[in-house]
């Protein structure tokens, strides 16, 4: 499988929020590096998404580029959704989202070893009326 055609599956699969196929996708000592935080593990990230999809039960992502190298290949999209439920202590505010967002997932053998993610977390708090 192409290893942009790995990408598409990796966030359709996040979408569809099945984090049991999500697990299977991944190495069990995958890194997750999102924005300035520390490294995390599938264990940690699995939770963070869960939270996050709290927020944005509709939420998805919307790639327009994809490219790609050996052994990573780097999406830049958006991400899309509305914030229905609660989202770090936020009450719903039924607002339609949509920040950028960049990643590098690094591959081997067919599966995610390592993630980076940035999301426009500023925008994205601004857009749901947290200031």
């Amino acid at each position: 499988m192409d290893i942009r055609e790995i990408a598409r599956n990796f966030y359709a699969t996040i979408d569809a929020q099945d984090w049991d196929r999500l697990a299977n996708l991944v190495s069990p000592d995958l890194t997750v590096h999102l924005g300035s935080a520390n490294p995390i593990g599938f264990d940690d990230w699995r939770k963070s998404l869960t939270e996050f999809f709290a927020g944005f039960p509709d939420g998805h992502h919307v790639m327009d580029d994809f490219v790609s190298d050996a052994d990573k290949v780097v999406t830049r999209g958006r991400f899309q959704g509305t914030h229905t439920g609660i989202f770090h202590g936020v009450e719903p505010s039924g607002n339609c989202v949509s920040v950028g967002v960049i990643h590098i997932d690094r591959v081997e053998n067919g599966i995610v070893v390592e993630h980076f993610g940035q999301l426009d977390g500023l925008g994205l708090m601004h857009q749901i009326g947290a200031f």
